[in-house]
């Protein structure tokens, strides 16, 4: 018995088309699951399909282990190749198989770098990624029933939802197995125990510019190695990184960039910050939302600071996040600015219960509440 996911029937829709669809997102946040959820839609439907586990335990796989594992299977059945990153030449065996028309697939992966170098030359046009990260608010009130504070404290991995007495030792888990084997491993980095240092800071800093010199300092690396552990726990999604609003891509890439959790679950168990700020949690639970939602973000740093300047497809939006009751003037002056920063933008200011539509001389202004927003079906 699957439990409902949001992104099922949008996926499942699309399964049809000649090019793979990837699903990449971080470890254990049901990516698997969602896979088997279409592959068992797919054969009541449609016919055949298989899933194969490319995450066994033994010896290294290749393409050869992939042309057994579908020996046998019919012209236009469903393929799943779950963790394919763990095989050599499965980017030229897909792009192969996909060539010849033979079959439809589904391919996972805990890496976000998982269509770049050689996979990317390889699969151009003919893979599309999706992002699936922990539950959406919507998905974890459907299975759990509980509010907005259990889920900014809770996050949304699946199991943990399923399993809140388990929930601490489950995230130490993840996080120990995304440390070592997504991070470590894989891109053969020898310092662990600083590495899970520097995740563990990164996780309790969330909504802040982390100054990697300083916090590599801390921990006795050098800057570089500290800025090989923040691109690694990126590509594996413990963490986001929001950069700065910059005109001059060489400023954009040198000004500090703000961090955040991609579940606040994770941050929540591993977390050294002695105080809950609960204006900084609830800007990660809307940042993660925003780029589930498809949007790529920055921020407008400055006096007038505007949490996020988003963008999606030509579409550009300034968002200000407010926790307070009362809604400060600083509030909607660096919503202002952000509009400003990018003509064209309009505003959402997110706060406890306010809702109302406002304009000013940028645009239009949306103001709505953390709980409403999270619930919007897009």
């Amino acid at each position: 018995m699957f439990l409902p996911r949001e992104e099922a029937d949008e996926l499942f829709g699309k399964l049809d088309r000649k090019e793979a669809t990837v699903l990449v997102g971080p470890r254990r946040a049901g990516k698997s699951t969602l896979a088997m959820q279409m592959l068992s839609l797919w054969k009541q439907i449609r016919g055949e399909g298989v899933f194969v586990d490319l995450e066994q335990p033994g010896p290294p796989q290749t393409f050869h282990d992939l042309d057994h594992a579908v020996s046998g299977l019919k012209k236009g059945s469903l393929v799943v190749l779950d963790e394919v990153q763990n095989v050599d030449g499965w980017e030229k065996w897909t792009r192969k198989t996909i060539e010849e028309e033979k079959y439809h697939f589904i391919i996972t992966g805990s890496n976000s770098k998982l269509l770049s170098g050689e996979a990317a030359t390889s699969l151009a046009g003919r893979a599309i990624p999706y992002k699936i990260l922990t539950l959406s608010f919507r998905d974890f009130r459907k299975w759990s029933g509980n509010g907005i504070k259990e889920y900014l404290a809770m996050g949304g991995y699946p199991e943990c939802v399923k399993r809140p007495e388990e929930r601490k030792e489950l995230l130490n888990t993840y996080f120990e197995l995304a440390v070592l084997k997504d991070v470590a491993a894989r891109y053969g980095m020898r310092e662990v125990s600083a590495l899970r240092s520097f995740a563990t800071i990164a996780l309790s800093e969330i909504g802040k510019k982390l100054n990697i010199p300083k916090t590599a300092s801390r921990i006795g690396v050098s800057p570089p190695t500290a800025r090989q552990f923040f691109a690694g726990l990126e590509a594996a999604f413990l963490i986001l990184s929001v950069p700065a609003f910059d005109r001059s891509p060489r400023e954009r890439e040198t000004s500090l960039k703000k961090v955040y959790a991609y579940d606040l679950g994770m941050r929540s168990a591993v977390s050294i910050s002695e105080s809950e700020d609960i204006g900084r949690i609830w800007e990660n639970a809307v940042a993660i939302e925003l780029v589930r939602r498809g949007y790529s973000l920055s921020y407008l740093g400055g006096k007038n600071e505007c949490d996020f300047l988003a963008e999606k497809m030509g579409e550009r939006m300034a968002v200000q996040v407010c926790s307070e009751d009362d809604l400060p003037e600083r509030e909607l002056i660096g919503l202002e600015q952000g509009m400003r920063a990018r003509p064209g933008s309009s505003g959402l200011l997110i706060t406890p219960n306010m809702e109302e539509s406002r304009e000013c001389k940028y645009g239009k202004i949306k103001v709505i509440p953390l709980l409403k927003w999270l619930l919007e079906v897009l």
